[in-house]
């Protein structure tokens, strides 16, 4: 009976040290590579908590955010998504958090739903609903849904459709009880980034990853599908209804002072005109017309009478002598004299185009002086 105690004391040390020399198991360690951790989407371990569960454990905001001409191709963008994509990202650098139930920025955080609620309000959209299921309905019955039930990657052909500013859909992520459609989560596509060509979303998560950083609250994550071992599954994704109804932001024109030189003043002469009446205008018109025709008179040259017979008869063509009719006058009667044509004077002409000529500048003046 005295070696039962020892014998115990003797087992008891000898599973100590088979413990001790075990150890605790240990864990497998995570993936190094980049690659993996961009391509794999978060497991349970990630503890993703988006719904009712998230709300008595609010966590500070860890987001992250890009600039729109990041993604790639996004001048093709049709102008309504474009604005859409930069009211998203506008939002991510507010810094809100995770808040299950809010859909305004003013209560600090936001959720999933609630964040693409604010989203499409904001650009004017009418009728958007508030819940994730409801928001499904509505692409399914005003646009077009895509479902998602085979693809393990978004290579899959039944990715062919996706477009930036497409909805995306989630089914399992919380318990939410009976639904028609079953989807518990909702995002934006945003497109793929320029440098690596990652797809990319926005929305709001607490768990979600973003180039393999968890972030919480509203921010841009990469976009990829659940695990199989995961209760989430991928659900859908389908055009926003009324789309093309937003109207794109026109961005103010900047107004800018330019500083220009004074233009020159131009220098106006006037000049004074003595004042004359008509009459001595007149007057003084006629004394030169007169003073023009005595110096005309002074200069003409006189002409003879007998050099200007002379000349005419100089001037007259040679007639051949022809026999003559007996005439029945006498040789002592008299000749008639011939008459004497007058050819006006050229002096006379010129006088009379200078009177006519002062006429009209007495007349130019008188009206020039009565204006």
């Amino acid at each position: 009976m005295q070696l039962l105690p020892s014998l115990c004391s003797v087992l008891v040390l000898f599973s100590g040290a088979v413990v001790a020399e075990q150890g605790t198991p240990k864990k497998k360690a995570a993936p190094t590579s980049s690659a993996s951790k961009s391509e794999a989407a978060p497991s349970a371990k990630d503890e993703i908590k988006e719904g009712p569960s998230a709300k008595s454990e609010p966590r500070m905001a860890a987001v992250s955010s890009i600039e729109p001409e990041a993604l790639e191709g996004f001048d093709h963008y049709a102008p309504q998504v474009q604005q859409l994509v930069r009211d998203a990202l506008a939002l991510t650098k507010l810094n809100l958090t995770y808040t299950f139930g809010s859909s305004s920025p003013k209560q600090g955080g936001m959720d999933c739903s609630g964040t693409i609620f604010y989203l499409l309000n904001g650009l004017g959209l009418k009728g958007v609903p508030r819940q994730s299921n409801e928001m499904c309905g509505w692409v399914q019955n005003h646009t077009l849904l895509h479902r998602v039930e085979e693809a393990e990657s978004l290579k899959h052909p039944e990715f062919a459709a996706l477009q930036p500013g497409d909805l995306l859909f989630w089914s399992g992520t919380y318990e939410a009880g009976p639904r028609d459609i079953p989807v518990t989560h909702v995002m934006l596509y945003l497109g793929k980034l320029k440098k690596s060509g990652r797809p990319l979303m926005y929305g709001a998560s607490d768990g979600r990853v973003y180039q393999g950083e968890r972030r919480t609250g509203v921010s841009v994550f990469d976009f990829s599908l659940p695990n199989k071992a995961s209760k989430a599954k991928f659900y859908g994704y389908g055009l926003i209804p009324g789309v093309g109804k937003i109207v794109p932001k026109v961005p103010e024109p900047v107004i800018v002072e330019a500083i220009s030189k004074p233009a020159p003043v131009e220098k106006v002469v006037v000049v004074v005109a003595p004042k004359v009446t008509a009459a001595e205008l007149q007057e003084t018109v006629m004394k030169a017309i007169v003073d023009s025709d005595a110096s005309h008179v002074k200069k003409a040259p006189v002409v003879s009478k007998s050099s200007s017979g002379s000349a005419a008869k100089s001037k007259s063509p040679t007639r051949s002598v022809q026999a003559k009719p007996k005439s029945t006058q006498t040789a002592s009667s008299p000749k008639r004299p011939q008459p004497r044509q007058r050819t006006a004077h050229p002096t006379n002409n010129v006088q009379e185009k200078l009177r006519q000529t002062a006429q009209e500048v007495s007349n130019s003046i008188r009206a020039f002086v009565s204006q």
